[in-house]
């Protein structure tokens, strides 16, 4: 009997102290997971941001649409040719001359308040006057800013043709551009303020814009600063194909064969879209670029 209580009461206690060690155990596991659960509460919200923007990262990249971040920014290439890159929308690169006594703008920006951008940085490089624009073509990120350089009294130069695309096509060609990007502005349109038939010179023939023939659009123009041998390519030459919607696919080599043709001096190509500056070998590749896709459909 005395074995039995005895064991009894043995067991009773390695009975509640089992308890109150698995009481303890639940306890600290109690702890444990709440402690857990907080820093994941912490933790989450920032572990999805992170995720949130690698992943808009990535369908931006893969759509090609510009960084979130959207800037103008402008700095020297070469004499007095500047480069300036605008990430907003789809990233465009314009070029810049500061002359002796004035400044020519090649691209007139997408919008008022972009072109209002690119005359800021161009004022953090010299205080001579904005005199004259030139408008590469009839597309909106070469003609949305017109209205702003027009108000600042500064004359917007084109050919004949964008002139007469720009009355044609605006409308449409901001819509186009409205499709991938909802939040560009709809703008009137507005015309240039000096147009020639298809070939000009400005500051006192240091610039030359020339046309050679359809290409990305039906009035695509070079410009060319033979003083430093820079040659302007906007959307005609580029890293990559790009945007072939309004393209005359089969005059388009025809027009570089042009380009090449004429012999001029080249050392650098400012390319319109994604990395700007190039070497002279960027028109044979934008021809093999064509080619290829004449034969793949790629």
């Amino acid at each position: 009997m005395t074995a039995q209580v005895h064991v009894s009461h043995d067991y009773n206690i390695f009975t509640r102290s089992h308890a109150r060690s698995r009481q303890r155990s639940l306890s600290l596991f109690s702890l444990d997971v709440m402690s857990i659960t907080r820093w994941l509460l912490v933790l989450l919200p920032a572990v999805l941001l992170a995720q949130g923007e690698d992943d808009g990262r990535l369908a931006a990249r893969a759509d090609g649409l510009p960084p979130q971040i959207e800037t103008v920014g402008m700095y020297p290439l070469s004499g007095s040719v500047y480069v300036a890159e605008d990430s907003h929308y789809a990233k465009t690169n314009y070029a810049v001359y500061i002359g002796a006594a004035s400044v020519t703008v090649v691209g007139a920006g997408w919008s008022p308040d972009t072109a209002k951008l690119l005359a800021q940085e161009i004022r953090k490089a010299t205080n001579k006057p904005i005199s004259d624009v030139i408008l590469p073509d009839h597309d909106p990120e070469y003609a949305g800013g017109i209205s702003y350089w027009k108000r600042m009294g500064v004359n917007i130069v084109s050919t004949e043709l964008t002139e007469e695309t720009l009355k044609r096509d605006w409308v449409k060609a901001a819509k186009f551009t409205r499709k991938y990007f909802p939040t560009y502005p709809s703008l009137p349109l507005v015309l240039p303020t000096r147009t020639y038939k298809t070939d000009f010179t400005l500051e006192n023939g240091n610039i030359r814009g020339f046309y050679l023939g359809p290409s990305h659009n039906a009035d695509d123009i070079f410009v060319y600063f033979a003083r430093e041998k820079v040659l302007y390519a906007g959307s005609i030459l580029k890293e990559h194909l790009g945007n072939l919607a309004f393209a005359n696919l089969e005059e388009y080599p025809k027009t570089l064969q042009k380009l090449h043709q004429l012999n001029l001096d080249i050392d650098k190509i400012i390319s319109g879209h994604w990395s700007p500056v190039h070497g002279p070998e960027l028109i044979d590749e934008y021809l093999g670029m064509l080619k290829e896709h004449s034969e793949t459909g790629h």
